[in-house]
C-alpha cells in the first residue's frame, strides 16, 4: 500500500477503531478528561494520571489489560473499554473490576480506604437493546431490594444511542469519521491533528506501516496460498475487529462488496 492509501484507511476511522482510539487519547489529556466525566456523569472529575493499553493483575493470576486506565485527583480508579463485540462482556467486566480494586488497598491499609472504581464498557452496538444511553450494575439485595455501598460500579454505554444529551453527543462523535461533525472541541482537536495536520498524518501512517507489517506475519503464520493474498486477507480481518463495515473494507482492499461478505461468512467472522 502507497501513503494514499493509508490516508484513506486513515479517513475511515472512528473512535471505535482501536488503535486509531489509542493514538488519539494518549496524547490528548482534555479528551480523556472528557470522556471519564462524561461516562462517569462526574463534571468535576480531574485526571491526575492516564495510560492506554495498561497492563494489571496478581502474581500467578490471569492479567488483564485495560483500554484505557485513569486515576483522578481523589483517588478513584477507572478503567474504560471501547468494545466492538459482545463476548463475555459481563465476566470480563467483574474480571476487570475484581483486578481494579485488588489494586487500590495497599499492605495494612483498613479496607474503609477503598475508593471509588469504575469499570465502563462503551459498546458499539446496544447492550441491551432498550435504547437507554446506558446501563449501570451495582451490588444489590434482591429480598430486601437494597444497594450495599461497595463504591465498585459495572457500566455500559449503548454506542447506538442519540439522545440530545452529553452521551447522545459523545456517541455521535465516537462513530464520525470527519472531525468537523464533532460536537466536542476537545475531540475535534484531537482528531484531527491524526487526520488533518501532516505531522499526525504522517504518524499515523508509520502506524499504518506497522500495521501492514504485522498483516503481513500473520498472513505468513497461517500458511495460506500466496503472499499477497495472505496479506490482503489478515489486513480484511484487522480492519473487521477495528470495526469497519464490509463496504468501507471492500473499498480499502479494492475488492467487492460480495467476496468480502464471502470472505467473512467461511471465516465465521460476524
Amino acid at each position: 500500500m502507497n501513503n494514499h492509501q493509508y490516508y484513506f484507511m486513515i479517513q475511515q476511522f472512528t473512535l471505535f477503531s482501536d488503535f486509531f482510539m489509542y493514538e488519539v487519547f494518549s496524547r490528548s489529556k482534555p479528551a480523556i478528561t472528557l470522556l471519564a466525566r462524561i461516562l462517569t456523569g462526574k463534571p468535576d472529575l480531574v485526571v491526575k494520571r492516564w495510560g492506554m493499553e495498561v497492563k494489571k493483575g496478581l502474581p500467578f493470576f490471569r492479567h488483564v489489560r485495560y483500554d484505557l486506565f485513569v486515576e483522578d485527583m481523589e483517588g478513584n480508579l477507572y478503567n474504560f473499554e471501547i468494545e466492538n463485540g459482545r463476548r463475555a462482556l459481563g465476566q470480563r467486566a467483574l474480571f476487570n473490576l475484581s483486578v481494579l480494586v485488588s489494586h487500590m488497598v495497599k499492605p495494612n491499609e483498613p479496607f474503609c480506604a477503598l475508593n471509588e472504581s469504575w469499570v465502563v464498557f462503551l459498546t458499539r452496538k446496544d447492550f441491551m437493546r432498550r435504547n437507554e444511553p446506558f446501563y449501570t450494575y451495582e451490588w444489590f439485595d434482591r429480598k430486601w431490594k437494597r444497594i450495599l455501598h461497595t463504591k465498585a460500579h459495572i457500566r455500559f454505554v449503548n454506542g447506538e444511542y442519540r439522545g440530545d444529551d452529553a452521551i447522545g453527543k459523545l456517541m455521535h462523535d465516537f462513530h464520525c469519521t470527519n472531525p468537523d461533525d464533532m460536537f466536542y472541541d476537545e475531540l475535534r482537536e484531537a482528531v484531527s491533528y491524526f487526520k488533518k495536520e501532516p505531522k499526525g498524518v504522517n504518524a499515523m501512517c508509520e502506524i499504518m506501516n506497522e500495521f501492514k507489517r504485522k498483516s503481513k506475519n500473520e498472513g505468513r503464520r497461517q500458511g495460506r496460498a500466496e503472499g499477497r493474498a495472505q496479506e490482503r486477507e489478515a489486513i480484511m480481518r484487522n480492519l473487521r475487529e477495528e470495526g469497519m463495515s464490509y463496504e468501507k473494507i471492500a473499498r480499502i482492499t479494492n475488492q467487492s462488496l460480495s467476496k468480502v461478505k464471502s470472505f467473512f461468512k467461511t471465516q465465521q467472522i460476524a
